[in-house]
């Protein structure tokens, strides 16, 4: 909001000072009057015009040094509040993965302990059962990362 009203500002005393340097009338006929010590530092009592430009100028300058100030501090709380909701859209993405690797590794033991227990399978034939749902289970939360760090840069 500030760094808005410092603009407008900045516009308007910009323009303001453009049309009171074009009113101004010169005072020199060549170019070398303009780097004669008096022509250009003469007498600081000028009209109306001349005092007004240095208002408008040094104005300008102090509009300019605060419009870059709020626009640093700006452009860091800009950039720290888009990169939170993506950190948490990873961490809601992590959990949500963990918890599908965790239903799928206890859907594998519990298939594991039925095996065994029926003796249709072998202890060795339960234990690989039960790395294959694992490593299932770990490929599902790596592709829901990957999906969420996708996600996230697309944002940016």
């Amino acid at each position: 909001m500030l760094y808005t009203i410092v603009l407008v500002l900045l516009v308007i005393v910009s323009i303001c000072l453009v049309g009171i340097v074009l009113l101004q009338s010169g005072k020199g006929n060549n170019i070398t009057n303009a780097f004669e010590g008096e022509a250009t530092f003469g007498n600081r009592s000028g009209d109306v015009l001349t005092k007004s430009t240095m208002v408008l100028a040094v104005s300008f300058i102090v509009l300019c040094l605060l419009a870059t100030i709020l626009y640093k501090q700006g452009s860091a709380s800009i950039m720290q509040s888009s990169s939170r909701p993506a950190s948490r859209a990873q961490e809601n993405m992590r959990s949500v993965a963990q918890q599908e690797a965790d239903e799928v590794a206890a859907k594998a033991a519990a298939e594991a302990q039925s095996a065994a227990a029926e003796g249709s399978e072998t202890a060795e034939a339960a234990k690989e059962s039960v790395e294959s749902a694992a490593k299932e289970a770990t490929e599902a939360a790596d592709a829901a990362v990957n999906e969420t760090t996708e996600a996230a840069e697309e944002t940016k």
